[in-house]
């Protein structure tokens, strides 16, 4: 019963992963817009450095992302 149960789980994740990988790199392209427009729009001000950093980091991760969702492809 249990190795049944492994078995079903382990084919509804193998049948899903190609899509998981392109969702990946989707979300990837999305935070890197996303940091983008976080990092230049708030650039200028001084009192909201927090924002360009979360920006930057946004940005980092979605490289992130993008390259380990073509390489997992």
């Amino acid at each position: 019963m249990e190795r049944t149960i492994e078995r079903e789980i382990d084919n509804g994740l193998e049948s899903i992963s190609s899509q998981l990988y392109i969702f990946s790199v989707g979300l990837g392209i999305a935070l890197v817009i996303l940091g983008i427009i976080l990092f230049f729009t708030n650039r200028v001000s001084k009192e909201k450095k927090g924002i360009s950093n979360s920006g930057l980091i946004c940005f980092i991760v979605g490289i992130v992302a993008i390259v380990s969702g073509l390489v997992q492809i």
